[in-house]
């Protein structure tokens, strides 16, 4: 990496670093990641993937971090800044970031973010810098870096850290819980906390769904055919009762077994034979 300072007469070091990435800006990070089970990943590639990715060097992004959370995923600032990579609610939302608290989320959004910034000022990193910590709009407002004393004192921070040779990701966060993409595939299985739906998935089919209904709805026409059987019974020996009234309440037994649910639905599903009517597990093919 490659960075070149000039200082002004007002003291405001203006800095250009030399990217030796290519970007790809045109997809959605988010949309891109891959398993949605939470995984163990390694922050440095989490880092490296977004490097690549969005073709800004590690180390800036890595001292952005440091200068933003020191890397602590569960950072949010008073003004509402969350994450790794301190993005703004609107901001991560225009990112696509759904998820600001998930590492490789943030880091992507942080990436794709500073990439677009370091475009927009062809390359000047003290402007990008400028523009990531108060906003594209006072940059444009003052000409350069805004006098501001937490935007100054930010952007000779991170230079700072870049002169110096980088930054250490700290231990405790140098391993992370995170929900995917190319380090989740990167994973060993026993790395994944499976869930008990994806346990269920794997030991039973949709065959075993439809027999296990078939049996359920089966055992319970037994039983409602059993009932009825009984309320006649006790009518074919109340001959005190009379005819007509045996008669009625026959009726009445045949029409409350009919007109059930569980029956209506068992007589569905004979004629129908698609259990997925009644039961349809979760990403079940239709």
């Amino acid at each position: 990496m490659k960075i070149t300072s000039v200082t002004d007469a007002g003291g405001v070091t203006t800095a250009t670093i030399e990217n030796t990435y290519t970007a790809n800006k045109t997809s959605d990070f988010a949309s891109e990641l891959g398993s949605k089970l939470q995984t163990s990943a390694s922050l440095e590639k989490i880092f490296e993937a977004a490097a690549e990715k969005y073709g800004v060097d590690i180390d800036l992004l890595k001292a952005i971090a440091k200068a933003e959370s020191n890397f602590n995923p569960k950072a949010t600032s008073k003004s509402g800044a969350m994450g790794i990579m301190q993005l703004m609610p609107a901001t991560a939302k225009g990112l696509g970031v759904k998820d600001a608290y998930d590492p490789e989320q943030n880091i992507m959004g942080g990436a794709k973010y500073i990439a677009s910034l370091l475009e927009k000022y062809d390359g000047n990193i003290s402007y990008a810098l400028a523009a990531y910590n108060a906003g594209s709009g006072n940059v444009a407002k003052y000409g350069g870096i805004p006098p501001f004393e937490e935007t100054q004192k930010y952007v000779a921070k991170v230079l700072g850290y870049l002169q110096d040779g980088g930054v250490t990701i700290p231990e405790e966060w140098s391993t992370v819980v995170s929900s995917g993409g190319v380090c989740a595939a990167e994973s060993s299985s026993e790395d994944t906390e499976t869930t008990l739906s994806d346990v269920l998935k794997s030991l039973f089919t949709r065959e075993d769904y439809e027999d296990f209904l078939r049996l359920f709805l089966e055992r319970l026409l037994t039983r409602l055919d059993e009932k009825a059987a009984g309320s006649s019974a006790d009518e074919d020996t109340a001959e005190d009762e009379g005819d007509e009234e045996t008669s009625t309440t026959k009726a009445a037994a045949e029409k409350t077994k009919n007109n059930s649910d569980a029956y209506v639905a068992y007589r569905n599903f004979k004629n129908t034979n698609r259990i997925a009517i009644y039961l349809r597990p979760e990403n079940s093919s239709k």
